[in-house]
């Protein structure tokens, strides 16, 4: 893609429960954003403070807070919304959780669901991972509305369970996939960035960028903080550093200048690391 890698996004995915913090912590942010539009003040907000976008997985409060905002912001779609799915596959299966997804799509949503479905026919009937995916993503995406979409982002349990069975297929793929269905930046989050480094270094595949931890404590840092580190020097591929407060354990400021220092071409800052939204951004963009 010819856009630039975005060096700075706020992420929301702290709502969805995805979190290191506190758990007093995490209640208190849930609460604060709890209305639609308190969190689309804050999505807005975001873009005026300097980030190059907001870091979202479809959910029905992100559905509302994009409805509020009178100008839109640039979305990085955060794909699929692995809770979400997770709870409709543990009450329907995951033919079930597809289909609830189906029955609420948009006629030209399912024109282009067709469309894809037609040319993964082969792989979905032969459960292939890469296959099924976009299909998945079709109807994901679909539910953010008429988001000014920017990149789509492969969540990290999907990205990451494709790693450990070394799916060299999946990767180029999807990233080939993202490019020219939707138009946008295609983007992988992942909780082994060294190993996932590393491995589309050997494939050869290049992907517009990498999401993962990247912090003074190294956690989540994997295999080791040490190769992590390695990789970081040797890629090619722009990584966006997320986890920079390390569960809270270092000040934002010190966990962005450490990502900076290691490599890491962006940040992902989530709101539950920030209390002054505006500011803090605007001090990290700086």
């Amino acid at each position: 893609m010819s856009a630039s890698t975005p060096s700075l996004l706020l992420s929301g995915e702290s709502l969805l429960g995805v979190t290191r913090a506190t758990r007093d912590r995490t209640l208190e942010v849930a609460a604060r954003y709890q209305e639609p539009e308190a969190l689309a003040v804050a999505l807005a907000r975001a873009a005026t403070a300097g980030a190059d976008g907001v870091l979202v997985s479809p959910s029905a409060a992100v559905r509302a807070a994009l409805a509020e905002l009178r100008d839109r912001v640039p979305v990085y779609a955060l794909l699929p919304n692995v809770p979400e799915y997770v709870r409709d596959s543990s009450d329907v299966g995951l033919v079930g959780a597809a289909l609830k997804r189906v029955k609420r799509a948009s006629p030209a949503t399912l024109f282009r669901l067709g469309i894809t479905g037609l040319s993964h026919a082969g792989g979905v009937l032969a459960s292939d991972f890469a296959a099924m995916t976009p299909i998945l993503l079709e109807l994901e995406a679909a539910s953010l509305g008429r988001a000014d979409l920017r990149g789509v982002v492969i969540a990290a349990p999907i990205t990451d369970l494709a790693l450990a069975g070394r799916h060299q297929g999946f990767f180029a793929h999807l990233t080939t996939f993202m490019r020219r269905r939707f138009g946008v930046q295609a983007g992988f989050e992942t909780h082994n960035l060294g190993h996932l480094l590393a491995c589309l270094r050997t494939w050869g595949v290049k992907p517009d960028f990498v999401i993962g931890p990247v912090n003074p404590r190294g956690m989540l840092m994997k295999p080791t903080p040490e190769e992590v580190l390695d990789e970081l020097r040797r890629t090619e591929i722009p990584v966006l550093a997320k986890e920079l407060r390390a569960g809270g354990t270092v000040p934002l400021a010190e966990g962005a200048s450490y990502a900076r220092a290691a490599g890491a071409k962006g940040l992902v800052a989530d709101l539950i690391d920030l209390e002054d939204l505006g500011s803090e951004l605007r001090a990290l963009r700086g």
